[in-house]
Formats: structure tokens, C-alpha cells, sequence
């Protein structure tokens, strides 16, 4: 006994002895781990955008909007706030002041300077203007009233975006490595040679609402335009043809020129030829991105698969070589007419044709887009409340897309 408590002297002296060096194992005086060196955070940077959000320990620019409450969720607990800053990036919030932080939860205290929007501003009995009239679906699923949304920068001038530190993880349904689907693609990006790639779609392939699009700050890229980017910084010897022909408010029967009974998406481009073969026959593609499904409310996932194989067959009968990315789309609200279809059918329907087609592989958005939500509210990820991403959201869209495209360690090459 006299041996063992002269041993923990001994060891508590030898501690306290060097405590103002670096000591090591000696319980409090350890020294802490390295923390992760922070990227660029402050303005739009490509890397910091794709870095995965399933990785690491930072959280850059977590987008929270303060709708129908004064309390927002973080995904991750933070062990350390960054900063807080208005989505455009130009304004910074202090704690304590306009933020108070909860464990995962942002408050708006009172006099905060942070945009908040109450309970009766997110819940209209009229629709906020002519242009954008959202229905709110009740419990009962009838319509009662309407829902706050917005087409522009009225959503996102009021979200602010979260740099922070954690520990803690969350379980991610990660994407499938699609890689080996690709070796054309591969060869040619690798090979520093000649590759046209296209995309094609609905809204927010075009971008819609990301910063970049409605000209509002960081100016962050669209996910297509990410991919872009990504592509040409990995592989700068490559000559890599980009086009974007998706088009707004279009389905996957438009998409193919068929006659959806919609005035309001038969009427797109109704004197223009045929969709199809304008914007993806004629363009002969090395490397296609087809990504529809949101505007696909009247359909079940039967028509669906069926309108997108019509499209594979399609350019691949004038294209045997085109190798083909198909990407599921995330959820609209669900507190709208327009979340009304089995988005996990969609996806299933693309996860099936590509198992009867070689060299065609899936993006599974949806996936993603379902783990975000696991630990964050819609209002968070979207820039008009009723079927945009925001800038946050398409970062998931472009973090997928590579992550199936060239692998779990795609950020490592840029």
C-alpha cells in the first residue's frame, strides 16, 4: 500500500514537473489534437463547396433559415462556431448578440439582427404574389391557405449560413462508386483528350435559384456548373465541351416529346421541333447527365422509367458509345401540392435500368437529399420554399454526382 501511494506521488510530481512543457500522458496536460485547418469560407470557393458533407470535422456555410420559428437546427452538434454569417456572405452575426447557441440549435435572441419570419408570415390566407402561389396542404389534405414562396433572393436574403466544428457523426446513405460504368469517359479525361458533356433536365439542373443564378451573393455555382468546374480544375489537359440544355419547368415526357396534357409544360418550346432530338441527339455526347423527376407530379414511376429508357435507347441508338449518369432528384416540401409522388419509386426506377443497360450509372440524390433531412427541416435547403435547392442543397447534388462519378475520394484530386 505504502509502495503504491509513493508510486502516484512519484507520478503526480513528475506531472506537475513538466506540466509547463509538453507533457504526455499525464491525464488534463495532454495535448489537445491538431484541429482541421479551415478552407476558404468567406466567399464562394470550388473545394470548400465539395468537400463531403459525411466528412471531417468542419461544416462550412450550413444554411438555416429562421421560418415560422426564432430556433434553427444545425445538422452536426458544434463543438466550436466559426462564424454566422448572411447567406451572401457580406454581413457577419455575433454571438450573444444576434445568435445563441443551444447545442445543435441557433436562436435568435430579442433585437437579434438576424431575419426572422413569424408564424402567420409563413402561413398566408393570400399568396404572395401572382407569380408564385403556393398552396399549403393541411393535415386533412385539403388546401389550407398558403405558403410562404418566392422565386429571386426574398428567401435566401433572409437564411444565414453556419461554419462550425463538431465531433459528433450522423449516418450518411452514401452514393454508389459508379465509376468502372465510365471508362470512355475515363480514358478521354485521363488521356487529355477531346470529351463533350451534356446535361439535361428540369429547373434545377438549370440552376435555378442557386446564387449564381438570380445574380444574389456568393454567386455559388449551380451543381451542374460545379461538375463543370470540378472537371476542368481534375483534368486541365482535357478539351471538355460543356452544355447545359435542361429546361425549366419540363418533365420526362417533355423531355422525350411527348404530349404531357399540361398546358403549362406543353406550351414550353411548343414551336421549337422536337425537344429530344434538339437538345440531345443533335448535341452527340460523350457523357450525358439525365435528371428528371420533379416536375413528374402526374405520373407513376411505370411512365416514368418508361419516358427515361425512351431516352437511353434513343442516343444510344444514334450514340452506341454515349455513356449515361442518371440522377434522382430531391424532395419538394411536403407541406405542398407539389410533394405529392413517390420520389424513392423514382429512384428505384433509375437504379433498375441501370442494372439492364451497360455504361449507364445512378447519382442517387435522393438519398442524400434524405439524410440531410433526417436532422434538418425543408425551409433550411431550399430558395423558394416549394422546389429549389438552395445554395446548401446543391452542394449535396454536386457532392453526389461526383462521389458516384469518380469516386469517395473525388475532393482529394482537386
Amino acid at each position: 500500500m505504502i509502495l503504491k501511494k509513493l508510486s502516484a506521488l512519484l507520478l503526480g510530481a513528475a506531472c506537475l514537473a513538466i506540466s509547463v512543457g509538453a507533457a504526455v500522458g499525464c491525464g488534463e496536460n495532454e495535448p489537445e489534437p491538431e484541429k482541421e485547418e479551415l478552407m476558404t469560407y468567406h466567399e464562394y470557393n470550388l473545394k470548400t463547396y465539395l468537400s463531403p458533407l459525411w466528412k471531417g470535422e468542419v461544416v462550412y456555410n450550413e444554411t438555416l433559415w429562421f421560418a415560422g420559428s426564432q430556433t434553427a437546427s444545425l445538422m452536426y452538434e458544434p463543438t466550436e462556431i466559426v462564424s454566422v454569417m448572411s447567406y451572401d456572405l457580406k454581413t457577419t452575426f455575433e454571438e450573444d448578440t444576434d445568435y445563441i447557441v443551444d447545442g445543435k440549435d441557433i436562436i435568435i435572441p430579442e433585437n437579434g439582427k438576424i431575419p426572422y419570419l413569424s408564424p402567420s408570415e409563413l402561413y398566408r390566407t393570400s399568396p404572395m404574389n401572382s407569380f408564385v402561389q403556393a398552396l399549403r396542404r393541411g393535415e386533412d389534405g385539403q388546401p389550407d391557405g398558403y405558403i410562404y414562396a418566392d422565386e429571386g433572393s426574398t428567401i435566401s436574403a433572409q437564411q444565414v449560413v453556419v461554419t462550425y466544428r463538431h465531433k459528433d457523426q450522423i449516418t450518411w446513405n452514401l452514393p454508389k462508386v459508379e465509376t468502372a460504368k465510365f471508362p470512355k469517359t475515363m480514358a478521354k479525361l485521363n488521356g487529355g483528350e477531346k470529351i463533350k458533356v451534356l446535361f439535361y433536365g428540369d429547373s434545377i439542373t438549370v440552376g435555378a435559384n442557386s446564387s449564381e443564378f438570380i445574380g444574389y451573393g456568393p454567386r455559388a455555382e449551380s451543381y451542374a456548373n460545379m461538375v463543370k468546374s470540378y472537371m476542368q480544375k481534375r483534368f486541365p489537359s482535357a478539351t471538355i465541351d460543356f452544355k447545359n440544355n435542361a429546361v425549366g419547368g419540363t418533365d420526362s415526357n417533355w423531355g422525350i416529346n411527348k404530349k404531357t396534357g399540361l398546358a403549362g409544360i406543353d406550351n414550353i418550346e411548343a414551336a421549337e421541333g422536337n425537344h429530344f432530338e434538339k437538345r440531345v441527339l443533335n448535341e452527340n455526347p460523350d457523357l450525358l447527365f439525365i435528371a428528371y423527376g420533379m416536375n413528374d407530379q402526374k405520373y407513376d414511376a411505370t411512365e416514368y422509367k418508361q419516358n427515361i429508357k425512351e431516352m437511353i435507347e434513343g442516343v444510344r441508338a444514334k450514340n452506341p458509345d454515349v455513356e449515361i449518369m442518371l440522377v434522382s432528384g430531391m424532395i419538394a416540401n411536403p407541406e405542398t401540392y407539389f410533394d405529392n409522388k413517390d420520389y424513392e419509386a423514382y429512384q428505384n426506377a433509375l437504379l433498375e435500368l441501370s442494372k439492364d443497360y451497360e455504361n449507364i450509372g445512378v447519382a442517387t440524390v435522393y438519398n442524400s437529399v434524405k439524410s440531410v433531412y433526417t436532422k434538418k427541416r425543408f425551409v433550411d435547403c431550399t430558395a423558394n420554399n416549394i422546389n429549389h435547392p438552395n445554395d446548401y442543397m446543391m452542394r449535396v447534388y454536386a457532392q453526389t454526382v461526383l462521389y458516384s462519378l469518380f469516386g469517395a475520394d473525388y475532393i482529394d484530386h482537386i
